[in-house]
């Protein structure tokens, strides 16, 4: 079926009709409603209209292809799943923009590596000017379609109709704007057209049809930027160029004129040979990336180790005697947990930074050199996990002071993430055949979808109740704004221990079953679900 419509003549106009086919699910599943389980369903619709229409172009797939499917597939469950708001914004944004990435390094047209930061760009361009490029296609689609019947000169008039109809536009927004402030009663009878306007745009059907032609277009032109993707001058004089077979090397050229000074024998035509090939290559690869000399490399890692040892020296004194109040002078747990928080973290992100250039962009040393260089990096590598290690212990006297928040528990992911990094960092500089930076890649992707499941909500009541125990100190009002996934948590809570935050949790479901209400079943979503029916057991009781 799908070579069938690979080969078909009308391939273009098929795709059209099946991407506003789409284009009518999307309003449907989206246009008023809050996203839910049409979110995942969407994606799944959108995936399969991929690659029903891009075949051809779809390279290969690997095992990255399905880890980048599953981590979409995951991340748009989420929406139907869990309840919490920030991740949802996230969500909302970070799962377009890895469908494209994915759609990108499967069916570019130019292959990249998936761990090639130049993908982004050709991701880019598929996405703006590719598909921007298309959206004449559309018409020339509707006037072949709607053409079938007439002959040459029949279409040759309506597409110079179009073209005049385009043209004339600008010149009547000029003109009418010059004759109504000309005569008075032309423009009061122009002044009309506004309100009989702002009545069509009422009408129910009206805005749904124009969700449909947008999101149709848009959804063909993207696609069809895979199909028929644009190549732009330079690169058509790029390949006309070694198409032709000339090869431009100064080295080849030189090589080539000495061997027609003198006699050719089959060793110096090999030679030759070697040497167009080895000139063509290195313009075809171009210069090699920028490396750093070790010896400055290691230079810059000893004055700053020098920095960094002193510095995890004297926190040692505080870091591991904070917890059994030795702490400084004037210094009280939460004046302690907020100084040099944020400076700390800043400082180890600056390390990872020095840490990737070192490892990535040194040039090659002698044995001695290069265990030196690892005998430094292993202590960049120390030193910023005890600097990072002193900013987890911080928070947590924070968190114990003052409870826990969204916030505070993101920046424990987030410190938690960069720990692992450093530890395939420590690993990259003993075993130098890691990759690093597509460790870097999946471990990051991982962690997110990580961080959506791990429950956030539920962790941070559980904490908050752990400290009510022990301190009895509680913000009952935080507590219940939580998203829906802790609401089973809470009710029981407030039913055990603290009947306080019934109250707040009772006005919680007046604002949730009127949601409800409004919905459908594309915005279904299981948290709330079961938050409603876990609050609506206190109206029955």
């Amino acid at each position: 079926m799908i070579e069938k419509i690979l080969a078909s003549p009308n391939r273009a106009l098929i795709t059209l009709l099946s991407a506003l086919l789409l284009a009518v699910i999307h309003q449907y599943l989206f246009y008023g409603e809050e996203p839910g389980v049409s979110y995942p369903l969407f994606v799944v619709l959108f995936y399969g209209f991929m690659f029903v229409f891009a075949r051809d172009r779809v390279r290969a797939l690997t095992f990255i292809d399905a880890f980048m499917a599953a981590v979409v597939l995951m991340l748009s469950l989420t929406f139907v799943l869990f309840d919490n708001v920030l991740l949802k914004v996230l969500n909302f944004l970070v799962v377009p923009g890895l469908v494209i990435l994915h759609m990108t390094y499967l069916a570019g047209r130019k292959q990249r590596h998936w761990w090639d930061i130049r993908l982004i760009g050709t991701s880019l361009d598929h996405l703006v000017p590719q598909t921007i490029r298309h959206w004449g296609t559309i018409a020339a689609i509707a006037v072949k379609a709607g053409g079938r019947g007439m002959g040459k000169s029949q279409k040759a008039v309506m597409v110079k109709v179009f073209i005049g109809l385009a043209a004339s536009f600008p010149i009547l927004i000029v003109v009418l704007a010059l004759l109504t402030s000309a005569d008075g009663v032309f423009n009061q009878y122009l002044s009309g057209f506004p309100e009989w306007l702002n009545h069509l745009t009422l009408t129910p059907g009206l805005p749904r049809i124009i969700w449909v032609i947008i999101a149709g277009v848009l959804l063909f032109s993207y696609v069809w930027g895979f199909v028929q993707p644009m190549q732009y001058e330079a690169e058509k004089r790029e390949n006309a160029h070694w198409k032709s077979g000339t090869v431009s090397s100064p080295n080849a050229i030189q090589v080539v004129e000495s061997v027609n000074a003198s006699q050719a024998t089959p060793a110096t035509e090999t030679l030759v040979s070697s040497n167009v090939k080895t000139g063509a290559h290195s313009i075809r690869t171009g210069s090699e990336p920028v490396k750093l000399d070790p010896i400055i490399v290691g230079t810059m890692l000893f004055v700053i180790n020098c920095v960094y040892v002193l510095f995890v020296f004297v926190q040692f004194s505080y870091l591991f005697g904070a917890g059994n109040g030795h702490l400084p002078p004037d210094l009280s747990y939460a004046e302690y947990a907020r100084s040099g928080f944020a400076e700390l973290v800043l400082v180890t992100g600056i390390n990872f930074f020095i840490l990737i250039v070192a490892l990535q962009y040194t040039r090659p040393s002698g044995r001695t050199a290069s265990i030196t260089h690892q005998v430094l990096l292993l202590v960049l590598v120390g030193c910023s996990a005890i600097m990072l290690y002193s900013a987890f212990m911080r928070l947590n006297l924070y968190e114990q002071a003052y409870g826990y928040t969204y916030i505070r528990f993101l920046v424990h992911a987030f410190m938690i993430f960069m720990a692992l990094l450093l530890f395939i960092a420590g690993l990259r500089i003993r075993y130098t055949s890691i990759p690093l930076i597509r460790w870097y890649i999946v471990l990051a992707l991982t962690a997110y979808v990580a961080v959506n499941y791990v429950g956030m909500d539920n962790r941070i009541a559980e904490l908050n109740i752990k400290r009510y125990h022990d301190t009895g100190n509680i913000d009952a009002a935080y507590l219940a704004n939580l998203s829906a996934d802790a609401v089973p948590l809470l009710r029981e809570f407030a039913d055990e221990e603290f009947p306080d935050l019934k109250d707040h949790l009772l006005e919680r479901e007046a604002y949730m079953n009127e949601g409800e209400n409004r919905s459908s079943w594309p915005s279904f979503n299981v948290a709330r679900n079961s938050a409603a029916k876990e609050l609506s057991k206190w109206r029955t009781e």
